[in-house]
């Protein structure tokens, strides 16, 4: 059977280079992106490297979420790995008081609650598979160098839910393994294509965290590092 992944944000940036990746692995991609003309131009340009298929998804979206639950189950069963990709930072210059609670509450949406409800939808097809679920992150201990309030406020829970879920699947033994991978500094347009002598491309980040699925080990419950260290929070 063949093994089938949702990438979230997968129109462009890391998750355009991680679905690439898990097609030249193999896997047949659905190609999460919210916008119609985005995602059909970038099914075209993957359908070079394997399988690969739009899924209209929006995840500030719940309805949007609901929607797409809804089609994989009927027509793609068979899923195995989730990718939650998609996220934004919000500003990440401003300081912490500057932000409206609207503001707090978009990044919120999108970086947790979205791939929360995602996650929430699809257990029951990725038990089924004995799948896996993959949450990209960010480092959420404010640093002098990256101290981007809403941005790490907003991935801060993704981070618990990883660990608290890698903990309940483990003792409830549900046959699911989560785990969440910060790629570090990676040049994409969140960021305004930064460059530097520790800054990552999107395809050195995609490699980073196609490479732990592939890797055969159990990463369940881990928050892992670009290095491959474990978070300790």
């Amino acid at each position: 059977m063949t093994k089938t992944a949702l990438v979230t944000g997968a129109n462009k940036g890391i998750g355009y280079e991680i679905a690439k990746k898990l097609l030249e692995e193999g896997y047949r991609v659905l190609v999460g992106a919210r916008d119609q003309e985005r995602g059909d131009n970038a099914v075209a340009a993957l359908r070079a490297f394997g399988d690969a298929h739009l899924l209209l998804l929006d995840v500030a979206d719940l309805n949007s979420i609901n929607n797409a639950v809804g089609e994989i189950t009927r027509n793609f069963a068979e899923l195995s790995l989730l990718v939650n990709n998609a996220g934004i930072p919000g500003d990440m210059h401003k300081v912490g008081w500057e932000f409206t609670v609207e503001e707090l509450q978009s990044t919120y949406e999108v970086n947790f609650i979205g791939p929360f409800a995602l996650s929430k939808g699809l257990l029951p097809t990725l038990i089924a598979n004995k799948g896996i679920i993959i949450n990209i992150s960010i480092p959420i201990e404010p640093l002098p160098y990256f101290n981007a309030f809403s941005y790490t406020t907003s991935k801060a829970p993704l981070n618990v839910m990883t660990k608290s879920w890698g903990m309940s699947f483990e003792k409830e033994n549900i046959p699911v393994e989560i785990f969440a991978v910060m790629p570090g500094a990676v040049s994409t347009d969140l960021n305004g294509h930064m460059t530097g002598d520790f800054v990552k491309t999107t395809v050195q980040a995609a490699e980073l965290i196609v490479d732990f699925v592939l890797d055969g080990e159990n990463h369940n419950g881990q928050v892992i590092n670009y290095d491959g260290t474990l978070s300790v929070y």
